[in-house]
C-alpha cells in the first residue's frame, strides 16, 4: 500500500457528517443482534461535531500542517505529504518553497519507478487538495479539549486494534466479531484483525504480533515492472506461513495502459512463484493497488474505461498462472473519480478510508475490508501500521448456529441473487463458490446454487437457471456447448411450460422432467412464426437432415 494511502476527502471545517457522498445503510439483516463493545458512549455525538485539529494537514490527524503554501502551487495540486505536492502535469514541489523536487528516490526517473513510500518514509498520508491545505493555514480551526483528544495531532496513536480516530468501532454481530462505523451502521460481520505491511515496517516479529490480535495480514510485493520485490516480502510471506497467519498480498501498480497492467501481472506471478507462494496459500486475495501516483515523465490514467481494461489485463495475466483470488484495492475519492467504472467496482473488495463512515457504498458481499485507520500500534512493529477490518469471504447463513461450510457471492451475481429473493427464493442458497474461465480475452463465471445456478459474462450479465432447464444446460456442459450462455432470466408460461433464451438457443421444459432445445435459425423462424401462442412449446428436440 502506498503511501500515500489516499481516501475521499472528510469535510475540513464542516462536521464530519457533511459528506456530500452517499452512505451505506445497515442491510435489514443487520438490525438484529447487534452489541457494540467497549466504545466510548460520547463518540458519535463527538464525531458530529469534531473538526480538524489546527496544527494538523487536513484528514491527516499525525501529519503537521505547514506555516504557509507557496503561490507558485496552483489550488488544483495535491498534497501528498507533510512537504511535497504534486501538480496535475505530475510534476513535484516543495509545499512552502514551490521548488520543483527531482530527488529520484522520490520521484523516479524516466525509465524508473520510485518506492510510493519514499516520499514520506514510509508513513501513510491522505492526499488532499492543495485549496483545502491552504484554507487551513490561513483560517486554523478552533475545537475543545475533547475534540482534540480524539483527532487533535501527533498525539493520536491507536494501539491494537481500536475505534479510529473519527469513532468506526468494533463490536459485535450475530454473535460474532464485527466493526461498525461510528452511528453503529454494520460493515462487516465474523471480522478480522488485519494489518498490511512492506519493507518499511522493519523485521516484524510476527509471533509478538499474532498474540497481539492479528488476525491477517495483507504483504506488499512489490510496484510497477520489472523492479524488484518488497525487500521483506519473501521474510513476511514465510512468518506469516510459519505461523498460521493468514495472508494476502498487494502490488501497487504504476500503469498507464492495459499493456504495463499485463506486465505487473507476469511480474506478480513471477514474483509468487519464486517465493513459494502456491494459490491455495493465499487465504486472502492477490490485490491490484489502483491510487494516483507520481513518476517522474510520466501521468497517470484520468479515464475509467482505461483502468477497466488495464484491470482486466491485469487480472488475465494472474489467472492464467493460477491465481484467481484477486481484488482492487484503492481509496474512496479515487474510486468517485478516475475509477468510476462498473468493471473496476465489481472487483474493488478493499478501500482506504480513516472517517467516520465507509463512503464508499458498491461493495456487493460481507467479502470486504476497510482500512480504517494509518495509525495503529502492534506489537512486534517499532511504527505506525495500518489496521483493517476484513469480513468473512463467504455468504453467512445466519439461522446456521454451527456456521458450516459457507460460500461467496460477489459481483453481478450478488446482485441477481438479491434481486431473486436471495435465501428466500427458488434458487437456494449458495452450494459452491463461482467458477469462472477467462477465453476469448474475457471471463465467464457460473455459480450453484441449490436449486439453480447464476451465471455471468461481460456481455449478457447475469441470469438464473433452474429445474429442468438448468440440468439441460448442465447436461450440454455450460459455456462450453452449444447453447453458450443465457442471455435472460428464465420465464414462465401457461400449460407449465418454462423457456430460457440462452446465446445460441433456447430450452424449453414442461414440468419436472422434459426438455428440448431450439437452435439457431430454427429458433428465430419459431418466433417469426407466433412462438408460443402459435405453435405451442416444442416436443422433441431439433433433428439434423444432412446437407445443412
Amino acid at each position: 500500500m502506498i503511501s500515500p494511502k489516499s481516501l475521499m476527502k472528510i469535510a475540513t471545517t464542516a462536521s464530519v457528517v457533511a459528506m456530500t457522498v452517499s452512505v451505506a445503510v445497515v442491510p435489514a439483516y443487520a438490525m438484529q443482534d447487534i452489541a457494540i463493545e467497549d466504545t466510548p458512549s460520547s463518540f458519535a455525538a463527538t464525531v458530529d461535531d469534531a473538526q480538524n485539529s489546527s496544527n494538523s494537514m487536513p484528514d491527516n490527524p499525525n501529519a503537521t500542517l505547514p506555516e504557509t503554501v507557496s503561490e507558485n502551487i496552483s489550488d488544483d495540486s495535491t498534497v501528498v505529504s507533510e512537504n511535497l505536492a504534486v501538480t496535475p502535469e505530475g510534476d513535484v514541489q516543495n509545499i512552502e518553497t514551490g521548488e520543483t523536487v527531482t530527488d529520484a528516490q522520490l520521484v523516479g526517473t524516466q525509465s524508473q519507478q520510485p518506492d510510493p513510500l519514499a516520499k514520506t518514509d514510509g508513513e501513510s498520508f491522505l492526499p488532499v487538495s492543495v485549496s483545502d491545505v491552504k484554507d487551513a493555514v490561513e483560517q486554523p480551526v478552533k475545537q475543545s479539549a475533547e475534540q482534540s483528544s480524539l483527532k487533535g495531532g501527533s498525539t493520536v496513536r491507536l494501539t491494537k486494534f481500536e475505534s479510529n480516530e473519527y469513532g468506526a468501532h468494533w463490536g459485535t454481530y450475530n454473535g460474532t466479531k464485527a466493526f461498525f462505523d461510528y452511528r453503529n451502521n454494520l460493515f462487516v460481520q465474523q471480522a478480522k484483525g488485519v494489518i498490511d505491511v512492506s519493507s518499511w515496517q522493519g523485521d516484524v516479529d510476527w509471533a509478538k504480533a499474532k498474540a497481539d490480535g492479528v488476525e491477517g495480514a495483507i504483504i506488499r510485493l512489490g510496484y510497477g515492472w520489472g523492479n524488484y520485490a518488497d525487500a521483506k516480502a519473501q521474510r513476511n510471506i514465510n512468518e506469516c506461513k510459519r505461523l498460521g497467519i493468514p495472508f494476502g498480498i498487494y502490488w501497487y501498480s504504476y500503469a498507464y495502459d492495459a499493456n504495463c497492467a499485463r506486465a505487473e501481472g507476469n511480474d506478480v506471478a513471477a514474483k509468487l512463484r519464486q517465493m513459494g507462494v502456491s494459490p491455495n496459500d493465499l487465504k486472502y486475495p492477490v490485490y491490484y493497488d489502483l491510487e494516483k501516483w507520481t513518476w517522474a515523465g510520466h501521468t497517470p490514467p484520468t479515464n475509467p474505461n482505461v483502468y477497466s481494461g488495464m484491470a482486466d489485463a491485469w487480472y488475465g495475466a494472474l489467472q492464467s498462472a493460477g491465481y484467481k483470488n484477486l481484488g482492487v484495492y484503492s481509496y474512496t475519492s479515487y474510486l468517485q473519480g478516475p475509477l468510476n467504472n462498473s468493471n473496476i467496482y465489481a472487483k474493488t473488495r478493499w478501500v482506504a478510508q480513516y472517517g467516520a463512515q465507509m463512503g464508499y457504498n458498491a461493495f456487493d458481499t460481507n467479502d470486504r475490508g476497510w482500512q480504517y485507520t494509518s495509525s495503529g500500534r502492534i506489537n512486534g512493529i517499532g511504527g505506525s501500521v495500518d489496521m483493517n477490518a476484513f469480513g468473512n469471504k463467504a455468504y453467512v447463513d445466519k439461522n446456521n448456529s454451527n456456521n458450516a461450510t459457507s460460500y461467496e457471492v460477489k459481483g453481478d451475481m450478488g446482485v441477481e441473487w438479491r434481486s431473486i429473493g436471495a435465501e428466500k427464493s427458488v434458487i437456494g442458497k449458495p452450494i459452491a463458490n463461482e467458477v469462472c474461465d477467462w477465453t476469448q480475452g474475457r471471463v465467464n463465471c457460473y455459480q450453484n446454487f441449490e436449486n439453480g445456478a447464476i451465471s455471468w459474462t461481460p456481455s449478457t450479465g447475469a441470469h438464473y437457471t433452474t429445474g429442468a432447464i438448468r440440468k439441460e444446460w448442465a447436461r450440454r456442459n455450460y459455456e462450453h456447448g452449444v447453447l453458450g450462455y443465457p442471455i435472460e432470466d428464465e420465464k414462465k408460461l401457461s400449460n407449465d411450460w418454462k423457456y430460457q433464451r440462452f446465446q445460441n438457443g433456447d430450452i424449453w421444459s414442461r414440468g419436472t422432467k422434459e426438455s428440448r432445445i431450439v437452435l439457431y435459425n430454427l429458433r428465430d423462424s419459431f418466433y417469426k412464426n407466433g412462438g408460443y401462442s402459435s405453435l405451442g412449446g416444442p416436443v422433441a428436440d431439433e433433428e439434423s437432415m444432412g446437407r445443412g
